[in-house]
């Protein structure tokens, strides 16, 4: 990560400490060690018919800016399909899932606060 100035974050694109997954890896471009706890920023290019089970995080809420593709977010009860250019935000403490369309790739950005680190569990 190239940090110019003080403490100023300023990636490239496919920059970032990369986060492997299995089947796919996510690119962490800032974390609560970066940005002083105040958020994490994730981005993903996940494969098709990729999507977490639902799940509720209780200490963070998400946001989620779709890049490409399209993306198919369960929130509560609801479906929400989401191309490219949607911004999603889901408060903690409400079930949700996700998931990229079978024809599609989706890309996007995820954003937590409190900060997402490589030993959450949420």
């Amino acid at each position: 990560m190239d940090q110019p100035g003080s403490g100023a974050i300023v990636l490239g694109p496919g920059e970032g400490r990369s986060i492997d997954l299995g089947n796919f890896a996510m690119l962490l471009k800032a974390g609560g060690d970066d940005t002083g706890a105040a958020f994490s920023l994730l981005e993903a290019a996940e494969p098709a018919g990729f999507g977490p089970p639902m799940h509720i995080h209780h200490d963070a809420a998400e946001a989620f800016y779709v890049l490409a593709g399209e993306y198919l977010i369960f929130i509560e009860e609801e479906e929400h399909r989401c191309p490219a250019g949607s911004f999603i935000y889901i408060p903690s403490g409400l079930r949700h899932g996700s998931g990229s369309e079978a024809f599609r790739v989706a890309s996007s950005t995820s954003t937590a606060r409190p900060p997402w680190s490589a030993t959450s569990t949420t």
